[in-house]
């Protein structure tokens, strides 16, 4: 006589076939959403690292004002008020 074996319920073979699903499903998506996450940080890297070379950019070129001398001495005059030797000043007085 052959013994039957017994088969588990419908609804609980149903669950365990959702369980063995969802677990790689669950571990899965927690890492697209890791990636995703990860994708927009890189964007938004991108973006600082553009606007700080153009920054750079300015800043070179104000470096590059200072050492040939013609920005020192514009600001020397305007802000400072100081001439070269030789000058002569000119006061206008306001009525």
């Amino acid at each position: 006589m052959k013994r039957r074996r017994k088969r588990a319920p419908r609804k609980i073979r149903f669950f365990i076939v959702l369980a063995i699903l969802a677990i790689p499903l669950f571990y899965l998506g927690k890492r697209l959403y890791g990636f995703a996450d990860a994708l927009s940080e890189e964007k938004r890297v991108k973006k600082d690292i553009i606007i700080l070379q153009a920054e750079n950019e300015v800043l070179k070129q104000r470096v590059d004002e200072y050492k040939k001398g013609n920005l020192i001495e514009t600001k020397a005059r305007e802000d400072l008020g100081m001439i070269k030797e030789g000058e002569k000043i000119y006061l206008i007085r306001k009525k």
